[in-house]
């Protein structure tokens, strides 16, 4: 009777410990397993030429980067207005290793941080973009002479979109990854680790300032690499506020902010850090020419290199699609950024049935386009902003000029132009060339400017025929209302990113790979691909159990007595592991029991 009571207690108990047992784990759960740290709010003062109207310096009258004398200074200036934003010291030899060797000291320590760590960094990280949007736009606007549109989809959302993919898939694409070892080798546990490679290094275009600075640094800090930043010395003036966003970022995180550094100068300081023993990677973005010099450069010391070399992208246009979803597409992809996008809409191609109605179209928009300073002038006024480079105007115009010598029509704009209220500022005319042939030179060569291209074609043969007389193969896109023929022949373009029925959208989807192929470069940044690109990808074998190790048959063992015998006994080995027939391994197996003999 006393056993059955107690039985009983025993039983009654037995919902309290299930229970308790549950509770603790939906409380591990909830506050334990998987905890995040969270971002930590901070304040930076945008710089005040940031803000719209400010008119505090000279405008000049030649704009350049180049002061006469002094090599060691970079003249900033707003492109869209001329106006001047001060000068920025360029970096010594000496400063440049005293980064290098501060980035290193600070990556040793950084890369014993946990994910978590730096998941929080890039929190903290994100948390100030989306509350400084405006000011980070305004900044942005101020260096390139974009539009506030332009900057908010080129600079912010697609920072974030890297930051949220990063946070959230970054681990894992970093997680050792487990590999056979196969039929010999099953005694052991294979996997490939991956290791951060040390201080890295990315050498940056202008056209996209703020999100072409911060995109290799949220990569490289997430993989636990030190970094050095060297932006186009077009958009000196707009780093230091990001140096400080980052830097701050990091210090509130409670890391060393001397991880990553940033540096300015033209090309020797480039060429400096690209052939420096002090560099594990390096990114470019650039053309192709100067990334030929930069993968020299490297040379030198066997640096590994992703090349982002721009690209002559191409979007083709089947009869069938939908123009009311393809047209404005098409225009933001030659419109945005006054088409300074290394993947910008460089050549379009429609299908002959479709022709006419569509150049009618984009004549019509093309020519409403509006020029303006974002910041300056009434926002509502203002579609397309300033370009960087005005000694490009030449180039772009003889490029025009060829296409229209042999038989092409220029339809609208096709020269610089002097703004009534900017006289000093950089911008050329959105152009519409028509009747575009691939043996023009503009069907070869990047413009880098709001110069719409179209080319007409008549079959799927044709147009791939068309689309590969150029030598780039970064973007491209394929529109059509059959999306099964849409797919097939993107499958069939020789580039390295492709959509279908629309544009540029590869690029916010962060977890695929951005690169392309021919002279557009090589190697990849984004997705795991980028992250994994930034690390050594160390080949790892263990035992599985203690207790079974490799052994080395007497036979075989140093100083071999009979080379004849070892080397059938060798053979026997491969035809017992590897043969395809179960009854050629047993044989195998049976003689090498003879041999053992």
């Amino acid at each position: 009777m006393d056993c059955l009571r107690q039985h009983l207690s025993q039983c009654d108990s037995l919902p309290i410990v299930i229970a308790v047992i549950a509770g603790s784990a939906v409380l591990y759960i909830l506050f334990f397993r998987n905890r995040s740290l969270p971002a930590i709010r901070f304040e930076l003062k945008p710089p005040a030429e940031s803000l719209p109207g400010w008119r505090a310096n000279e405008i000049l009258d030649e704009p350049s980067i180049f002061i006469k004398d002094r090599p060691d200074l970079i003249q900033c200036f707003d492109p869209a207005t001329g106006r001047s934003l001060g000068q920025v010291p360029v970096t010594t030899p000496d400063e440049l290793l005293d980064k290098l060797q501060r980035a290193r000291s600070a990556q040793a320590t950084w890369s014993l941080t946990t994910f978590e760590q730096r998941r929080q960094v890039l929190r903290t990280l994100n948390d100030f973009i989306l509350s400084h949007q405006r000011e980070i736009c305004q900044v942005a606007c101020r260096d390139s002479g974009k539009t506030m549109i332009d900057a908010t989809l080129g600079e912010v959302l697609t920072t974030s979109a890297k930051l949220q993919w990063t946070m959230k898939n970054g681990e894992q694409a970093l997680m050792d990854d487990k590999r056979d070892p196969g039929f010999m080798m099953m005694y052991k546990r294979a996997r490939v680790v991956y290791q951060p490679r040390g201080v890295v290094s990315a050498l940056v275009s202008w056209n996209y300032p703020f999100h072409n600075t911060i995109g290799p640094v949220i990569s490289a800090i997430f993989s636990g690499n030190g970094i050095v930043i060297k932006a186009s010395e077009h958009v000196a003036w707009s780093m230091s506020y990001w140096e400080q966003i980052v830097k701050r970022a990091l210090n509130v995180c409670g890391h060393n902010p001397d991880l990553v550094q940033f540096v300015t100068g033209f090309a020797d300081i480039g060429n400096a850090l690209t052939s420096s023993p002090l560099i594990d990677h390096i990114t470019f973005i650039g053309s192709p020419e100067v990334g030929k010099l930069v993968m020299k450069s490297a040379s030198s010391n066997l640096t590994p290199v992703t090349l982002e070399l721009g690209g002559k992208d191409c979007a083709i246009v089947f009869a069938d699609s939908d123009m009311s979803q393809c047209i404005p597409v098409l225009m933001r992809g030659v419109i945005q950024n006054a088409s300074q996008n290394c993947i910008g809409i460089e050549r379009i191609l429609v299908q002959d049935a479709a022709y006419d109605n569509f150049v009618s179209e984009m004549t019509r928009r093309i020519k409403a386009v509006r020029l303006g300073a974002i910041l300056d002038d009434q926002p509502n006024q203002v579609d397309c902003g300033a370009m960087m480079l005005s000694n490009s105007f030449g180039r772009l115009e003889s490029l025009i000029a060829d296409a229209v010598s042999k038989g092409a029509r220029c339809l609208a704009g096709g020269h610089p132009y002097i703004h009534p209220l900017h006289p000093k500022g950089q911008y050329f005319e959105p152009t519409l060339l028509v009747d575009v042939t691939p043996d023009m030179d503009i069907t070869r060569n990047e413009t880098f400017g709001p110069i719409m291209v179209i080319m007409k074609f008549s079959d799927e043969q044709d147009v791939l025929n068309k689309v590969h007389s150029s030598p780039y193969g970064l973007g491209s896109s394929v529109f059509s209302g059959n999306q099964a023929r849409a797919s097939r022949i993107a499958l069939k373009l020789r580039v390295g990113m492709t959509n279908v029925n629309d544009f540029g959208v590869n690029y916010i989807c962060q977890s695929l790979p951005f690169g392309g192929v021919g002279i557009s470069g090589f190697g990849r940044f984004a997705g795991s691909e980028g992250l994994r690109a930034l690390c050594v990808e160390k080949a790892f074998t263990e035992d599985r159990f203690s207790f079974i190790k490799t052994p080395i048959p007497p036979i075989v063992d140093y100083p071999i007595q009979d080379t004849e015998k070892g080397f059938k006994f060798t053979q026997q080995i491969v035809a017992f592991a590897y043969s395809d027939s179960w009854w050629a391994s047993i044989k195998a197996g049976l003689n090498l029991g003879k041999l053992s003999m």
